[in-house]
C-alpha cells in the first residue's frame, strides 16, 4: 500500500506542478494586448470575457504540453480595427491567440454606433412576480457570465451579465426578459455568438 500511496502522491504534486506552471492570466494578457493597441494609437476597441465557474479543462497547446485549468475556464475576445479592417484575437487560462483579420466590419460597426446605448442600458437580472410562494426553479444550469470593457476616446466602460438573466428558463416567466432581448449588449452579444463560431477554427494559439 504504501508504494502505491507514494505514487499517487506524486501524480497528485505532478499534475498540481503543471497546472500551476502552464495556467495562466487571461485578464493579464488582454490587458497587454490592449496596451499595445493603445501605442499604436488605436483607440477604438472593446473585448468580451465569458468565463464558467467550475469547468475544468485539459488542453494541449502547439508544443503537446497539457495546460491545466483551475475550476474557472475564462475566455477572452478582443476586437478592433486596423486601417477600416476589423481584427480578433483571443486569450484563455492557456495563453493568448494570434490575430484574425474578419470578413467583414458589421461587428465593430455596431458597437461604435451604439456606443451610448451599451453604456446606458444594462440587462436586468431575472425576476418573478411571486418570489415568496413560488421561488424560481431552473430546469437548466447556467454557470456562465459575459463580461464586458468598451474603450473609445471618451473613455471606457463596462458591462456584465448572468446567462441566466437573458432567459425564461424557470417555473415563473422572466418579468425582464423583453426587456433584456430588446438591449443593444444583447444584439452585440449574439453577434459575437456568431463571429466566434465562424472563427472557431481559424484562430491559432502563439
Amino acid at each position: 500500500m504504501k508504494p502505491c500511496l507514494l505514487l499517487l502522491t506524486i501524480l497528485i504534486s505532478t499534475l498540481s506542478f503543471a497546472q500551476k506552471n502552464t495556467e495562466k492570466k487571461p485578464l493579464s494578457i488582454i490587458s497587454d494586448m490592449t496596451e499595445t493597441l493603445a501605442n499604436q494609437n488605436i483607440e477604438n476597441y472593446f473585448y468580451t470575457n465569458r468565463t464558467c465557474l467550475g469547468e475544468t479543462r485539459i488542453i494541449t497547446l502547439n508544443d503537446q504540453k497539457k495546460c491545466f485549468t483551475n475550476g474557472n475556464f475564462s475566455e477572452y475576445y478582443l476586437f478592433w480595427q486596423e486601417d477600416s479592417t476589423t481584427y480578433i484575437t483571443k486569450a484563455d487560462n492557456c495563453g493568448p491567440f494570434i490575430k484574425l483579420k474578419l470578413s467583414n466590419n458589421d461587428l465593430f460597426d455596431f458597437f461604435m454606433e451604439n456606443r451610448q446605448a451599451l453604456e446606458n442600458n444594462s440587462v436586468k437580472e431575472y425576476t418573478v412576480a411571486n418570489p415568496e410562494n413560488a421561488p424560481t426553479q431552473r430546469t437548466k444550469v447556467y454557470p456562465c457570465s459575459h463580461e464586458f470593457s468598451f474603450t473609445t476616446a471618451m473613455g471606457t466602460f463596462t458591462q456584465k451579465f448572468k446567462e441566466f438573466d437573458v432567459t425564461n428558463d424557470s417555473k415563473q416567466s422572466n418579468l425582464n426578459y423583453e426587456h433584456n432581448q430588446q438591449l443593444k449588449l444583447i444584439a452585440l452579444d449574439k453577434m459575437i455568438d456568431t463571429v466566434i463560431s465562424e472563427t472557431a477554427n481559424k484562430l491559432r494559439r502563439q
